[in-house]
């Protein structure tokens, strides 16, 4: 049986849609191997909320490349084991498509080179921005393209990330649908001004930038109203000295960076500001992490848990 080890990813980031995404150390773990008939079993957070048969994102991403290999009759045992929230905005349907893939990949013989991996994952993902960091690790910025994706990794120095994690859902088509068809030009060029700003301070680790590189015209405004206590809950973060802050993905999960060693207490100002909202949530401080899809060795000691801190 082949176990891959996957993180959750935070994608958009504030100004940067689409486009910018984080691997976070919070991570599920995804176990193939041959098997007579479809077998899925799924394990830990929101087990009841995951499919558990052979529409398992995982599963459908094993399926792709044993025929994109020509293995066109194989069938898996999957096991989920999860500690990522579903439905939450930190990419856990893009890394069980990633585990999925790397682990059907490494079990029939690596026959997909990395390059070839990353195309795959990305394009039934629909974008890049979760399943390119949750292949890569790191901080990705990445874009679909004719001839496949075209992307730059960061690593981030001296960051880690508070997340507040509220108990309920938002759908991603009910995030999708509250973006209108057209923004105003001046929002666009917001955007577009604070999106390279957001990547010349991760790059250049001059993190007191994030502040007005993370603000956010596009997307944020408009599913606000999904998330009761979205302002509140980012400018708490701000106030308990958070670099900055914004939407997990599309959500309900906010996000801050914080300088090393903040971040426990700006996961519970953010906790807080939810619950003042009546709006019960958990909250974590978590690293960046930078190896992205793993796979793990037999009897290797299983990455630890992040525990949330309230």
């Amino acid at each position: 049986m082949i176990c891959v080890r996957v993180p959750a990813t935070s994608a958009n980031l504030g100004p940067g849609y689409d486009a910018v995404g984080l691997a976070l150390s919070l991570s599920m773990k995804i176990s193939l191997d041959r098997a007579p008939h479809p077998v899925v079993e799924v394990y830990g957070a929101g087990a009841d909320l995951i499919p558990a048969g052979p529409e398992h994102p995982a599963y459908r991403a094993a399926r792709f490349v044993a025929e994109l290999i020509g293995e066109y009759d194989v069938h898996f045992r999957l096991v989920q084991e999860n500690d990522i929230p579903p439905a939450r905005g930190l990419g856990g349907s893009a890394a069980a498509l990633v585990g999925g893939a790397v682990a059907a990949n490494d079990l029939l013989g690596r026959a997909l080179a990395p390059p070839d991996l990353l195309n795959l994952v990305c394009d039934l993902d629909g974008h890049p921005d979760n399943a390119a960091p949750a292949l890569l690790g790191g901080l990705v910025i990445g874009t679909l393209t004719p001839e496949g994706i075209k992307s730059v990794r960061l690593e981030p120095k001296g960051l880690e990330a508070a997340v507040a994690v509220p108990d309920f859902a938002v759908s991603t088509t009910a995030a999708r649908h509250a973006l209108p068809d057209s923004v105003p030009h001046r929002d666009a060029a917001f955007n577009v001004g604070r999106s390279g700003l957001l990547l010349g301070a991760l790059a250049t680790g001059e993190y007191e930038l994030l502040h007005v590189a993370m603000q956010d015209r596009l997307h944020q405004p408009y599913r606000s109203h999904l998330i009761p206590g979205l302002e509140s809950v980012i400018e708490a973060a701000l106030a308990s000295d958070a670099y900055g802050a914004c939407l997990s993905g599309s959500g309900p999960t906010v996000l801050a960076f914080t300088p090393e060693g903040r971040a426990g207490r700006v996961a519970h100002a953010m906790r807080d500001a939810f619950e003042e909202r009546g709006v019960y949530a958990k909250a974590w401080a978590l690293s960046v992490d930078l190896a992205g899809a793993r796979v793990e060795p037999p009897g290797e000691i299983p990455a630890p848990t992040p525990v949330p801190v309230l």
